[in-house]
C-alpha cells in the first residue's frame, strides 16, 4: 500500500559506510564545539533542548523515505540527514547534562544525579536495540520498512511532548546550591580551625612546662 509499503535501502559498500561514519564524527564535533555554544548561550539549555528533540519526530518520519530518492541525489540527501542527525545529538544531550546539573539543589547529590542518569542512559542503550531490532525485522517481512523508523518517531513524539512540559529551574534552587556550597566551605574550614586552636594550646602549656624548673 504505497507509500506506505515499501521496502529496501541504499545498498552501500562497507567503504561507504566506514566513510559515513567519519563524515558524520567530523559533522558532531563541529556542532559541538562551535554551534552549540552559541545556541546555549543565546537561547538557554532548556530552549536549545527543545530545538533538538522536537526535531526527531520528523526526522525519523522522513528517513525512510530516502530509499525512493534517485540516485544521483541520495549523498546529497544523507549528507543533509547526517547533519541534521549530529546537530540535535549535539544540542540534546549536553543541555539535558547542564540542566541535570542545573536542577541539583546542591552539589553534594550531583554523583547521585549523574549515576542514574547514566545507568538510564545505559540501560536504554541496551533495551532499544533489542527491542527496534525485533520491530524492524516484522516490518521487513511484512514489507512495511517504516514501521520501525516510526516506532523511533513515536517514542521520539514522546519525549518531545515532555520536554514542552519541562521549566527552567527556579532561582531558589540556585540560591540554595550557592548556600549550601558555603555551608559546606565552612564545614571544611572549621577542622582546620580546630587543628590551630588545638597546636596553638599545645604549643602554649609546653612553654609553660619548660619556664617553670627555671623559676
Amino acid at each position: 500500500m504505497y507509500p506506505f509499503k515499501f521496502d529496501g535501502g541504499f545498498g552501500l559498500s562497507a567503504k561507504m559506510i566506514g566513510f559515513i561514519l567519519s563524515f558524520q564524527g567530523f559533522l558532531q564535533m563541529i556542532a559541538q564545539v562551535i554551534i552549540f555554544p552559541l545556541v546555549s548561550d543565546r537561547f538557554g539549555p532548556l530552549t536549545t533542548f527543545r530545538i533538538a528533540v522536537l526535531g526527531y519526530p520528523l526526522l525519523y518520519l522522513l528517513i525512510p523515505y530516502l530509499a525512493l530518492v534517485p540516485q544521483s541525489l541520495r549523498f546529497l540527501c544523507i549528507s543533509l540527514v547526517l547533519l541534521w542527525k549530529v546537530t540535535a545529538q549535539s544540542f540534546s544531550f549536553p543541555a539535558q547534562s547542564i540542566m541535570l546539573a542545573n536542577s541539583a539543589p546542591s552539589k553534594r547529590v550531583l554523583g547521585t544525579l549523574n549515576g542514574l542518569a547514566m545507568s538510564a542512559a545505559s540501560l536504554a542503550r541496551a533495551f532499544g536495540p533489542t527491542v527496534i531490532g525485533y520491530v524492524h525485522a516484522v516490518g521487513r517481512q511484512s514489507g512495511y520498512s517504516i514501521f520501525s523508523w516510526w516506532s523511533c518517531a513515536l517514542v521520539a513524539l514522546i519525549g518531545a511532548v515532555v520536554s514542552l512540559l519541562m521549566a527552567p529551574p527556579e532561582r531558589q534552587n540556585v540560591q540554595d546550591f550557592a548556600s549550601d556550597d558555603q555551608d559546606e566551605e565552612r564545614g571544611e574550614a572549621q577542622p582546620l580551625l580546630a587543628r590551630l586552636s588545638d597546636e596553638l594550646e599545645a604549643s602554649s602549656c609546653e612553654s609553660t612546662v619548660v619556664d617553670e624548673p627555671l623559676r
